[in-house]
């Protein structure tokens, strides 16, 4: 077997198993967790592109200019939509770290190193995931209009109508804000856990 074959097989084994490592963090580990589809398919394809930009610095003898190019191209294409809340931008990184480690690391270091680094990672990646983001109460903001309920003395009263007319489960908490005795209205915060995801929170 050649040595251009044993290269091409080598680029191909490192490739894929970089790509599927970070489909899997990004699958199992962000888009579980409220993740957007749209930036799913960014990691994996941000991944693939770096890990091939870093083999082409390390293994193709290029201009120094050339190479700085090439990395400018991040620059000058930027995404422009809404700001990238940390924990997107955060996983964003850790896709380009990750290919730009592996392509990189792969010439100077035992593959076992390399999947032992990569498994350090994953494991404080999912430590931080059930310590920082585990299920929290949402909270849903409301226009209320019996007043009767909203004294304190009344909050488990209040507490079973709003579970009744706008079918809340496992409240927690319940927030009186600002009341208008002309309209009879008031507004509400309320906390709650929904077990089964059916709600979005108004502070998301």
């Amino acid at each position: 077997m050649s040595g251009e074959t044993i290269n091409l097989l080598e680029f191909v084994f490192d490739f894929t198993y970089t790509i599927v490592l970070v489909a899997l963090i990004s699958g199992l580990l962000y888009y579980r967790r409220k993740g957007k589809k749209t930036f799913f398919f960014t990691y994996v394809l941000v991944a693939a592109v770096v890990f091939q930009l870093c083999i082409m610095l390390v293994r193709i003898p290029m201009e120094l200019g050339f190479a700085i190019g090439l990395f400018a191209i991040f620059g000058i294409i930027r995404y422009r939509t809404t700001p990238i809340n940390p924990r997107e931008m955060t996983y964003l990184l850790v896709a380009a770290g990750i290919a730009a480690k592996n392509a990189l690391a792969i010439d100077f270091f035992d593959y076992y190193k390399v999947v032992v680094s990569d498994a350090f990672l994953v494991t404080v990646i999912v430590l931080m995931e059930m310590l920082l983001f585990k299920k929290q109460a949402k909270m849903k903001q409301i226009v209320y209009k019996k007043l009767d309920l909203i004294h304190e003395n009344q909050r488990s009263q209040l507490i079973k109508d709003l579970e009744e007319t706008y079918g809340f489960r496992n409240i927690q908490k319940v927030q009186v804000g600002k009341i208008d005795t002309v309209k009879n209205l008031a507004q509400l915060r309320v906390f709650f856990h929904d077990l089964d995801d059916q709600h979005f929170s108004d502070e998301e």
